[in-house]
């Protein structure tokens, strides 16, 4: 679980880019880190690297061959392009040489993309819309200022947007179901959504530390399977666990370290009262933090004459928030397990299991199981997949959601982020918590180089809010430069 060195922040080759920035500088799969350890003997870079440095670190290279410190695994999530022609090409290119003369030189990388989602829901609570037709579109960028030895110092950059195309932007369509996560983990709130932060490593790049405004989602709950809401699963509920009540994009720190090539011990703290669309300071205060931390050990079981790589997790979590419903604060703790296994040249499985206190996230028990597919029946371009979930929604998951007895609204919006809380103040009484299953199957076709398509659809069962079955027909279509 070491992580890649050259952070290309959201890159579509490696992670995801999602409501909840997962990807960014966060810790990679064993291929990954091959590579890493390939560019870790090439000669020392940075924007702050002078000629001299360069020259007396050449032959302080101490590290091994890749192939004899990282075991290489098969994973399952390799696509060929249906068409060797890609419309976008000239883009791409423009792209290419923008970034040769004018930012490689300076160590600066950026990556722009965008996504399109169509969603129609058969069942929606009283006077919601039916369908939504989203655009969401983000720049990532990492500046290195020196890269040396497996060792370097970064700052991370991230603008997200949403536009509604056909359709207004909000209300969003999964409140609108009865999800107080959501369906299209894309999406972000309404408005410019920016992250930017300060990442470092140390010691051959076994220690790595982060501040600045930052989301924990982006480094704590990955799956290799079930986070990517770009080219795998598309709902939240599968690419964290809904218990997880990670805060929208607040002022924060992140530290992780190896104490192995296969265990990565995480921890983290981060402002649980931010909206995500101010500087991240908002609320600040020691009653108002959300703290995890998570051991991640990666593992070769032999599976049919072969190892096949997988991942543990097992986190442990305290939320502190300013209680939603009255006056002070209140504080809960959590816990999560996560699984990911690769079964077959190309299959995959996963599995979540969560708890965490009532008063401070909005589902206090959550399961999901889900299996992905590439290449299934001999098609190269594409790959599948289908999950499930159950879910114990909460008071707090229903009123995020918009779900009350008597008053039917908020007091103040719901933040962005992930399933956090932040400093929301809800009006009148939500309705009870219940229970609530959800079933998600895509079909992706790598069309070309940079654009993928395919249908997604999904079904919620939440008679609680009187959405007996919801089936939720959508289709994605992602493209990057």
């Amino acid at each position: 679980m070491m992580e890649y060195l050259c952070i290309a922040v959201l890159t579509m080759t490696s992670m995801v880019v999602a409501q909840s920035d997962p990807g960014m500088g966060a810790d990679d799969p064993a291929t990954i880190a091959v590579e890493r350890m390939r560019i870790m003997n090439t000669p020392p870079t940075g924007l702050l690297m002078s000629e001299s440095d360069v020259h007396e670190q050449l032959s302080g290279n101490r590290f091994p061959a890749p192939t004899g410190r990282f075991p290489v695994v098969d994973q399952p999530y390799h696509q060929v392009p249906l068409f060797d022609t890609d419309p976008a090409q000239p883009i791409s290119d423009i792209i290419a040489e923008l970034r040769k003369k004018l930012t490689d030189p300076v160590s600066f990388e950026w990556q722009p993309m965008a996504a399109w989602t169509y969603q129609h829901a058969t069942k929606v609570k009283p006077g919601a819309p039916h369908a939504k037709s989203l655009l969401w579109e983000a720049v990532s960028a990492t500046l290195t200022l020196w890269e040396n030895s497996g060792d370097y110092g970064q700052v991370s950059f991230l603008l997200q947007n949403n536009v509604g195309v056909g359709t207004p932007l909000k209300p969003y369509l999964g409140p609108q179901v009865g999800n107080p996560g959501g369906i299209n983990n894309i999406l972000v709130a309404p408005g410019a959504v920016v992250s930017l932060y300060w990442q470092q490593s140390f010691f051959d790049d076994t220690v790595r530390w982060r501040i600045g405004k930052i989301s924990d989602a982006s480094f704590f709950d990955r799956n290799v399977v079930a986070y990517n809401p770009i080219k795998g699963f598309m709902a939240l509920d599968f690419n964290q666990s809904l218990t997880n009540p990670f805060p929208a994009r607040g002022v924060g720190t992140t530290l992780s370290v190896d104490f192995s090539d296969n265990t990565t011990l995480r921890a983290g703290t981060l402002n649980s009262a931010s909206t995500g669309l101010t500087s991240g300071f908002d609320g600040l205060a020691l009653s108002h933090l959300f703290t995890i931390c998570e051991l991640d050990m990666r593992i070769f079981p032999e599976i049919n004459g072969r190892p096949r790589e997988g991942h543990l997790r097992f986190m442990g979590w305290y939320n502190a928030i300013k209680n939603p419903f009255g006056e002070g604060n209140i504080g809960g703790p959590g816990a999560t397990f996560n699984m990911d296994q690769s079964v077959a040249d190309h299959v995959a499985v996963f599995a979540r299991i969560g708890w965490g206190s009532q008063d401070v996230t909005v589902s206090n028990f959550a399961a999901s199981c889900g299996v992905a597919i590439t290449a299934p029946f001999g098609l190269a371009s594409s790959q599948t997949g289908i999950a499930i979930e159950y879910a114990h929604i909460t008071p707090a998951g229903r009123a995020r959601a918009g779900f009350f007895e008597s008053t039917p609204g908020m007091l103040s919006a719901t933040p962005s982020g992930v399933q956090g809380l932040g400093s929301t103040a809800f009006a009148g009484d939500p309705l009870p918590g219940g229970e609530q299953l959800m079933l998600e199957w895509y079909w992706r076709v790598r069309m070309t180089e940079s654009t993928n398509t395919g249908p997604v659809i999904q079904v919620v069962r939440d008679p609680g809010v009187g959405i007996d079955t919801s089936v939720i027909w959508g289709w994605r279509t992602t493209i990057t430069f």
